[in-house]
């Protein structure tokens, strides 16, 4: 937790995460059924209203296929996440993992045989990670951050810790200076320029502003993951890491998405104690929200920025509506949050949820 390493002039800060032994007091009192899937009850600031698959590609306006016609031309497709274009990919299974054979040696081959067969994605992201150039001398991101290899449920229920943080390793690998990247999976990537802030070169403003808001207040900022309060801020919003701009913002809530996803893959492990695995993306995409209305009130070029260039406008909704693909499918799975239900409250005010509307109207226009 709070783990720092350098790349590109900035500093990203590791996966935070709490867990609560035992539920009373700090867990939620959720059901046990397992929502799977889409259930296009949502507006289309939270949750898409359809449940039509997506366009996928990388972030551009789709691949338009045949008509069946010999001479027709192709139909013209819908950005993604509007119209029909609802945000999807195939969800974590349930495969048995009986068939894995482990060992304290082994524990990394274990990790990437297990998410081969629940969550592929989470694969390809943690394989990412390990191939990136922003590997230390000193080890690879599952050599740094997998951290009980002393048994099988161990390296399960560190999973989410380590795609999230291994996801950072691929994305840092993948961004040249003065451009981020986001691989939200392999076959859907951004690389945006211009998203750091203007002292180092960007035109946007450090993330910690929005400390300042009126929503800040909300939820006062806290340690050990109480209820009631942000236990994010602290280390996202302050000192060195609350200098950073809109591209972390971004790039936190990628991996943020990545643990839920994760989680959801392995939820067994969860089952006698609740963690914060939907507390930190609810948690950014909140910041998301209150840094774009604070960018439109007070900071007018970063605004433009993140409206106006096409790559911010697709990346934040491509994040946004794959977080809240994974929120909905998490919805009634047992141990996955803390104070999850006081976060979604606040992400949904409508206000806020405006500013969502905001970019997807200018997307889709």
């Amino acid at each position: 937790m709070g783990k720092q390493y350098t790349a590109l002039g900035w500093i990203a800060i590791g996966l935070v995460t709490f867990a609560c032994v035992s539920s009373a007091g700090c867990g939620t009192d959720a059901p046990s059924e397992d929502a799977r899937g889409l259930d296009g009850t949502t507006p289309v600031s939270g949750p898409p209203t359809d449940d039509a698959p997506s366009a996928g590609g990388d972030g551009d306006r789709g691949a338009g296929g045949p008509t069946g016609e010999v001479d027709a031309p192709a139909p013209t497709p819908e950005p993604p996440g509007c119209g029909k274009n609802v945000y999807t990919e195939p969800l974590p299974t349930a495969a048995s993992l009986d068939g894995l054979s482990f060992s304290r040696e082994t524990a990394g081959q274990y990790l990437l045989a297990a998410l081969e067969k629940r969550y592929p994605i989470g694969k390809a992201i943690v394989e990412g990670g390990i191939a990136s150039p922003r590997s230390t001398p000193t080890g690879n991101c599952v050599d740094i951050f997998l951290g009980n290899k002393s048994s099988a449920a161990g390296v399960l229920r560190g999973a989410s810790t380590t795609v999230h943080e291994c996801g950072h390793f691929y994305d840092m690998g993948k961004a040249t200076r003065g451009e981020a990247a986001y691989v939200i999976r392999p076959d859907l990537a951004f690389t945006c320029s211009s998203g750091d802030t203007t002292s180092r070169g960007g035109k946007t403003f450090a993330r910690s502003v929005i400390t300042r808001d009126a929503h800040a207040r909300k939820r006062t900022p806290c340690g050990g993951g109480a209820k009631g309060c942000d236990s994010y801020a602290n280390t996202y919003l302050s000192g060195q890491s609350g200098a950073q701009g809109y591209n972390s913002v971004l790039e936190e809530a990628t991996q943020y998405v990545n643990s839920l996803a994760t989680a959801l893959a392995f939820k067994e492990q969860y089952a006698r104690s609740n963690a914060s695995e939907r507390d930190g993306i609810l948690t950014f995409l909140w910041y998301i929200e209150r840094y774009l209305a604070t960018a439109r009130a007070a900071y007018p070029e970063a605004y433009d920025v993140i409206l106006e260039d096409p790559c911010w406008r697709r990346a934040t909704l491509a994040i946004w509506d794959r977080g809240w693909f994974y929120l909905r499918a998490t919805k009634d799975v047992p141990g996955l949050g803390l104070d999850d239900d006081a976060i979604e409250a606040l992400v949904n005010e409508p206000e806020l949820l405006a500013e969502i509307d905001a970019l997807r109207s200018r997307e889709c226009e």
